[in-house]
């Protein structure tokens, strides 16, 4: 049962693994993108002023950067944008916080592909991070130790979102199912909420599908949006 359930855990390790090495594309993943989130123009979305230091600074720079890399590939964005392309675009020198701008599409001035390709970049510093740590993919502990160093060095705005407690909290899951022994909670409850919907997978002989299911999941979703003020609409009917 525990075998079963850190095997799926683990799902972010043997994926990155198997792709180690391999960059990712935005087409790589994409489903179809609507022709207008292909096509709009970077130029039509600029974003307003932003305090120095906020996530919309953030995206205002990213947009910004952004732009100058299709205005020197001589194209914008789409689902055929190759990994090399985005490469060039400029995503593997955006630091967490810009990435994180493009991922959440702050102040939404971001399309589809470009969410997608930041998402894919995140991937391939995950598979980097594999390839560092454990060259020989015989080492799940100390892989599984490295993503969480990756999640905890994330940017303050991403530590608030769900996204980002669901990750850490599966990463530390994983981790702890792979044989590692090393307290790395957080002393978060939205992250100790989502470890205990883990362990009500794991006490029905679940499969990480149960996981948004699960009552302590629905805790931590209802905890998270109450201590965001309602920010979000956050639908538990499901």
């Amino acid at each position: 049962m525990m075998t079963s359930v850190s095997s799926l855990l683990a799902n972010a390790y043997s994926y990155a693994s198997a792709n180690a090495g391999h960059k990712q594309s935005a087409s790589a993943k994409s489903e179809s993108v609507p022709t207008s989130a292909e096509s709009a123009a970077p130029e039509t979305m600029t974003p307003a002023k932003a305090a120095s230091g906020s996530l919309a600074s953030a995206a205002a720079a990213v947009r910004e950067k952004i732009d100058a890399g299709y205005a020197k590939l001589g194209t914008t964005g789409t689902t055929r944008t190759t990994a090399d392309e985005w490469d060039e675009i400029g995503f593997p020198d955006f630091d967490r916080q810009m990435l994180y701008a493009v991922t959440s599409n702050e102040g939404g001035i971001f399309t589809d592909v470009e969410v997608n390709a930041a998402k894919n970049e995140i991937a391939n510093r995950i598979s980097d991070i594999i390839n560092t740590t454990d060259p020989l993919h015989q080492n799940p502990v100390a892989v599984n130790r490295a993503i969480i160093e990756f999640y905890d060095a994330a940017s303050d705005d991403e530590k608030a979102s769900f996204d980002w407690a669901v990750t850490r909290a599966s990463a530390q899951k994983s981790y702890e199912l792979s044989g590692g022994t090393e307290n790395l909670s957080t002393g978060n409850p939205i992250i100790d909420k989502l470890m205990q919907a883990w362990d009500q997978v794991i006490a029905r002989n679940g499969n990480s599908n149960d996981f948004a299911n699960m009552p302590a999941y629905r805790d931590a979703l209802m905890a998270w949006s109450q201590a965001n003020d309602g920010a979000r609409h956050v639908d538990v009917s499901a």
